[in-house]
C-alpha cells in the first residue's frame, strides 16, 4: 500500500482528488489543510512528511487569486513559490515522488493562437501570479523526483465560471463575454484522472501539459454552457479590454498535450467533461 499525501486537501482540486483517492485500496491517505501544516514553515513540512514517509506528494495549495497576486505578491510568492522549496526538500528526505500543480501563466500568452504552448517552451511570466507559479516550477525541479502539472480554465466546486454564467442568465437576457483568449477549459475531475494515471504509470519525470482536450473561447464556452443547459440567453462577443482587470489575462493559454498523450495519457473533450459537470448544476 503506497502512502500518498496531500497538501491542500480542502481546496478545490485537493478535496476532490483526496476523496477519489481515498475510495482505492491501494493507497493509504494523508491530507493537510492551512489549518493543519503552513507550508511556508520548512522545518514542520519537513518534520511533517519525515513522520508519514509518502510514497507520493502532492501539492494542491495555492494562492490562486491572480489579481490578488499583484496587490499581495510576498504570500502570493511564499505560498505559490517558496514553500514549494520546502516541500521539494521534504521530499528528498523520504525520497518522495512530488507532484506540483502549475498554470499556463507561467507563458507570457502572446504566442499566436493557431499554436498551443508545449512543455519545452521557455516560461515568460508576465503576471504577479505567473511569476510566483514559475518560481514555484523551479523550487519543484529541485525533487529528484518530481511531475510538474501545468493546467489552465479550472473549474469544479466553489467559485467558478460555469457557475458565474449560471448565475448571470438567471437576471440577465444578454451577456457580454470575452472572445479574444484561448485555451481548454479543465474540469477538476479531468485533472484528478491525470493524476491518478500519473500514480499509477509513473511515468518519466518532469513537466506535463494537462487540460482537458480541445480549445475554445470564454465567450464559445459560455454559448456552449448555455445550449446544453437550453437557456435561451444571446451572448455578445467582446475583447478582453471590455474588462480591463488588474493582471492582463493571456491571449493564449492553449497547452499542447502531446507529451501527456506520449507516455498513454488521453484527457478526456472540454465539452463532454462540461455536460458531465452541468449533470450536477
Amino acid at each position: 500500500m503506497k502512502k500518498i499525501l496531500v497538501i491542500g486537501q480542502d481546496g478545490m482540486l485537493g478535496s476532490e482528488l483526496y476523496s477519489r483517492l481515498e475510495k482505492n485500496p491501494e493507497y493509504e491517505m494523508y491530507g493537510t489543510t492551512l489549518q493543519t501544516l503552513d507550508i511556508c514553515d520548512e522545518e514542520a513540512v519537513c518534520k511533517r512528511v519525515e513522520e508519514i514517509k509518502p510514497y507520493f506528494i502532492i501539492n494542491c495549495a495555492a494562492y490562486t487569486n491572480v489579481d490578488g497576486c499583484e496587490t499581495n505578491y510576498e504570500l502570493a510568492n511564499s505560498v505559490n513559490g517558496v514553500a514549494v522549496g520546502n516541500i521539494a526538500k521534504a521530499a528528498n528526505l523520504v525520497d518522495a515522488r512530488f507532484i506540483q500543480i502549475s498554470t499556463d501563466y507561467v507563458f507570457n500568452g502572446e504566442l499566436e493562437t493557431d499554436k498551443a504552448y508545449t512543455e519545452d517552451m521557455k516560461p515568460d511570466p508576465v503576471s504577479a501570479y505567473g511569476k510566483t507559479k514559475y518560481l514555484g516550477e523551479q523550487n519543484a525541479a529541485k525533487a529528484s523526483r518530481h511531475y510538474i502539472l501545468r493546467t489552465a480554465w479550472l473549474y469544479g466546486q466553489g467559485n467558478n465560471f460555469v457557475r458565474t454564467m449560471l448565475k448571470l442568465a438567471k437576471d440577465h437576457d444578454e451577456l457580454n463575454v470575452v472572445a479574444d483568449q484561448h485555451g481548454s477549459p479543465t474540469s477538476t475531475t479531468t485533472l484528478c484522472k491525470i493524476i491518478e494515471q500519473i500514480l499509477e504509470k509513473e511515468p518519466e519525470y518532469g513537466i506535463y501539459h494537462s487540460t482537458n482536450e480541445g480549445f475554445t473561447t470564454w465567450y464559445e464556452f459560455a454559448k456552449k454552457i448555455f445550449e446544453l443547459k437550453g437557456i435561451d440567453i444571446k451572448v455578445n462577443p467582446v475583447d478582453s479590454d471590455a474588462f480591463p482587470t488588474p493582471t492582463k489575462r493571456p491571449h493564449n493559454s492553449k497547452l499542447s498535450k502531446e507529451k501527456l498523450h506520449s507516455v498513454g495519457i488521453f484527457p478526456e473533450s472540454y465539452e463532454n467533461m462540461l455536460k458531465e459537470y452541468l449533470k450536477g448544476e
